[in-house]
């Protein structure tokens, strides 16, 4: 039974809200701070424009002038449109397929310039989210600041990173300025109900603290499917002199949910069936069997100290901890197509009767990440340099229970006779029905599975980098950026109930070159050339490591930022390669790394406040995608599974201003995603979709009523199919709130 509706654990964060000053709202009236990488408001200053960025160079630099592709979603943006996920903050940003997956609760899926990219290339703050398969950090958004997002490969900053590029959120964090606060309460589709809260207290001109935190429950469109959430997420900041600051970040999230996903069979969902298609709000898995339990809590601290108006010490760290429960069902094959027994499970040939597997993971993960890096600016002649040298450590060690293979889901309470079964593993996917007594079987011999049967498995993976980049002003003009980095990383498997290992240690060198000239105009040509690697945990036949995945990127691309209107836009054409790809199972003699990619892409930026009441973001994008080397010589030539090649999005606001209407904002929006296939063979193709999403607010005084349509007119469609599984995507999902806020 899920517990019901509660606002117990925001109470202390609600009674620090009512002990802010709010005599004095009225009088303070809407925050508004000018500078995105500062605190921005928690009404809307209609700015999603941002003129800097930290990602790229690790320090605050203009976008215009970093020789790289660069997007940033601000906190306006993400006001406006209520986004539920990191992924669907990101769907309105360039080369970003996202939600490709459709939602889902147990991590953030994307694809960028037609990369995937899951458990890799996701950081907060400037330092990774380290995870290892379901042990995956998601962020709530309403916990950030801004989300920016760095195009191509990053390994000369970040180390071993996927070559799509780089996913940075900032969180929100304590503010010395002035007290501010917010408090929203939101119903919507699917039951929701959802209490937000957003304060910060100045305690002194030295010291701040802030709190954030949410209680969310909701159900799905998948039947008796619920995601409920719960997060609290404090920050202090200390200005301990005029040259040490300090910044505290910590938070605790709560998922207490059910695997939102559904691993549905191809036939059915994307091909045809006889009985038809298969339900769109089909539950694969027993509501009161599966689960997703999950907490995450974390730690960290932002150190700055400037030594003289040249030198300047910067540290970021964190420790995380998370803990998991994870029990999911997913199809396995219909029930006629099972090897041996095929006729006796499905002896109609109905094909409505399929086979389950079941998804489980029960165990813990400890994470910790340190950046250390000195900032350095100097002349040398006319040229002005800032030089940026660092040391980073990354680790993770998971410890995980589970079985050797995924078990048949079988339903105890209605065997097969003649077979010798303790449970039916038949389930009827065109009429559930979900049984009370789940029993696990060996999928190989079809006999009962118990704890006993449970593997512990250990993980340890280790990441020592060290950093070297020299941004260099020649003239005020033209910029040339160039960096280098070396890594040590090890990664170390070992199955205790088998005492099975795995130990791979990798040692890479990754290199950075950039150059940016600006126009009288103001448009600002750039060229780079990037690297990327990442480790593939697997050996060859003969127990040697396999070769990291390598990928480099050769791109070009001109900036523009006009002087009539707060904008910005750009342009980029790339090609990225990446390498040493794998297929077979490790330590066998089918181990091959002939597999490589090419892609060659172009994409379009355009986000502008045109004025006060207009605000405008355009996006276009296209990637050949191409499978250039294979061990399966059929696929060289095609394009990879689950790839867009084409993805395109407008969205618009229209503020009125003075008059009946003042205060009033509508907004809509409409991305495309175009067609992929299936598998490398190109043999089934997922259809393209095109969905609508809209908003409407009212500010008056300090309160603000907001409607959010997500796929506004409840478009059912295929987000995409791969290994043998397909995904439907997300349906319509209206939200309706209240903000007041001082």
């Amino acid at each position: 039974m899920k517990p019901r509706f509660t606002l117990t654990p925001l109470s202390f964060a609600i009674a620090l809200a009512l002990s802010t000053n709010i005599a004095h709202a009225e009088e303070m009236g809407t925050l508004v701070v000018e500078g995105d990488t500062e605190q921005s408001s928690t009404s809307n200053n209609f700015n999603y424009v941002s003129k800097v960025a930290q990602t790229a160079t690790k320090t605050d630099e203009q976008i215009t002038k970093i020789p790289r592709a660069v997007s940033v979603v601000t906190r306006e943006q993400m006001d406006d449109r209520a986004p539920i996920s990191i992924s669907d903050a990101l769907q309105y940003t360039p080369s970003i397929q996202t939600n490709f997956y459709g939602e889902d609760n147990k991590q953030d899926w994307f694809v960028i310039r037609g990369f995937k990219q899951a458990n890799n290339g996701l950081y907060q703050d400037g330092t990774r989210l380290y995870s290892s398969s379901f042990y995956s950090w998601q962020i709530d958004p309403f916990m950030l600041e801004r989300i920016e997002v760095l195009r191509g490969p990053a390994s000369t900053l970040n180390g071993q990173t996927p070559p799509g590029g780089v996913i940075n959120v900032i969180s929100k964090r304590a503010q010395l300025e002035e007290n501010f606060g917010s408090v929203t309460g939101t119903i919507g589709s699917n039951d929701r109900k959802e209490i937000n809260l957003d304060v910060n207290k100045v305690i002194n001109d030295k010291l701040a603290f802030r709190m954030v935190a949410i209680t969310r429950e909701n159900g799905t469109k998948v039947d008796e499917v619920e995601a409920n959430r719960t997060l609290l997420a404090p920050s202090f900041a200390w200005k301990i002199s005029d040259d040490t600051k300090l910044t505290v970040l910590a938070s605790y999230q709560k998922d207490d949910s059910d695997p939102y996903l559904q691993f549905l069979p191809i036939e059915g969902t994307l091909t045809s069936n006889p009985n038809g298609k298969i339900g769109y709000d089909t539950a694969l898995g027993n509501a009161d069997w599966e689960t997703f339990q999950r907490e995450q809590t974390s730690v960290g601290y932002e150190l700055e100290h400037i030594f003289n108006d040249s030198l300047s010490f910067q540290q970021s760290a964190r420790f995380s901890h998370m803990d998991i429960n994870l029990r999911q069902a997913y199809f396995g094959r219909y029930s006629a197509d099972a090897p041996s027994v095929g006729a006796l499970l499905d002896p109609t040939g109905s094909r409505s009767d399929i086979i389950r597997a079941a998804t489980t993971a029960d165990g813990d993960s400890d994470a910790f990440n340190i950046d250390n890096r000195f900032i350095y600016t100097f002349n040398s002649g006319s040229t002005k340099h800032t030089l940026l040298a660092g040391i980073d450590y990354q680790s993770i060690d998971v410890n995980n229970k589970d079985y050797a293979a995924d078990p048949i889901i079988a339903d105890g309470n209605n065997p097969i006779a003649g077979l010798g079964l303790t449970g039916n593993p038949n389930f009827n996917i065109y009429n559930p029905s979900y049984s009370n007594n789940i029993v696990l079987l060996n999928s190989s011999t079809f006999a009962p599975l118990t704890d006993a049967d449970l593997q512990t498995t250990k993980t340890k993976n280790r990441q020592l980098g060290f950093y070297l980049q020299d941004k260099a002003n020649i003239t005020d003009k033209f910029t040339v950026m160039a960096g280098v980095r070396y890594d040590d990383t090890s990664n170390e498997t070992n199955n205790t109930s088998t005492n099975s290992k795995t130990d791979i240690d990798l040692h890479e060198w990754t290199g950075n070159l950039g150059a940016s000239y600006q126009l009288d105009n103001g448009l600002v040509p750039y060229v780079n050339y990037a690297q990327s690697f990442t480790p593939i945990l697997a050996l060859d036949a003969n127990n040697n490591p396999a070769k990291p995945e390598k990928a480099d990127s050769y791109e070009l691309g001109v900036k523009f930022k006009p002087q009539s209107f707060d904008g910005q836009f750009g342009i980029a054409a790339y090609q990225v390669t990446k390498e040493n790809l794998s297929s077979g199972s490790s330590g066998t003699a089918n181990f091959r790394q002939l597999g490589e990619v090419r892609n060659r892409g172009i994409e379009f930026e355009a986000v502008a406040n045109l004025n006060k009441a207009v605000t405008l973001i355009g996006t276009l994008s296209y990637v050949d995608s191409e499978i250039t080397k294979d061990t399966n010589s059929s696929n060289v030539g095609k394009t990879p599974a689950q790839i867009a090649n084409k993805l395109a999005s407008v969205w618009g606001n229209y503020r009125f201003i003075d008059g009946i209407l003042d205060g009033l904002k509508v907004g809509a929006g409409v991305r495309y995603i175009g067609e992929t296939y299936a598998d490398n063979t190109e043999t089934n193709k997922v259809p393209s979709y095109a969905l609508v999403d809209a908003m409407a607010s009212y500010q008056v005084d300090n309160y603000k009523f907001q409607l959010v349509a997500k796929n506004l007119f409840d478009k059912e469609y295929v987000a995409t199919c791969g290994d043998g599984f397909c995904y439907y995507g997300d349906s319509r999902n209206i939200m309706a709130s209240v903000t007041y806020d001082w």
